[in-house]
């Protein structure tokens, strides 16, 4: 989403564009949840569950362990993820999309 624009050489910025844009709430990372209720914040759900195990703790079993870290620093699920992706109109960083109804870290980066 741009802020500014470029219009005959000169560029015009627009804070409340900005403003409006980073009210919306997005996903920043991948994050993993231990059975002690940590959350891991990750590059790649897998590289949480090594440091997880790593650290001599267990992965929490239940599939929503998996999910993602927002900008307002909560964790949610897969799902909740994906649908806060496109109602900010975020598109996936896979070169095939999104897989609804879930987000994957490789549409985040």
């Amino acid at each position: 989403m741009p802020f500014s624009e470029t219009f005959d050489g000169q560029t015009f910025f627009d804070p409340e564009a900005e403003r409006k844009a980073r009210e919306k709430e997005i996903c920043i990372c991948a994050a993993v949840v231990t059975t002690e209720a940590e959350v891991y914040p990750c590059h790649r759900h897998a590289d949480g569950i090594i440091a997880i195990k790593n650290d001599g703790k267990e992965v929490c079993s239940d599939q929503k362990a998996q999910g993602f870290l927002t900008s307002k620093n909560r964790f949610i699920s897969r799902e909740e993820a994906y649908k806060l992706q496109i109602e900010a109109g975020i598109k996936s960083a896979s070169p095939d999309g999104y897989y609804p109804p879930e987000l994957f870290s490789e549409d985040l980066y």
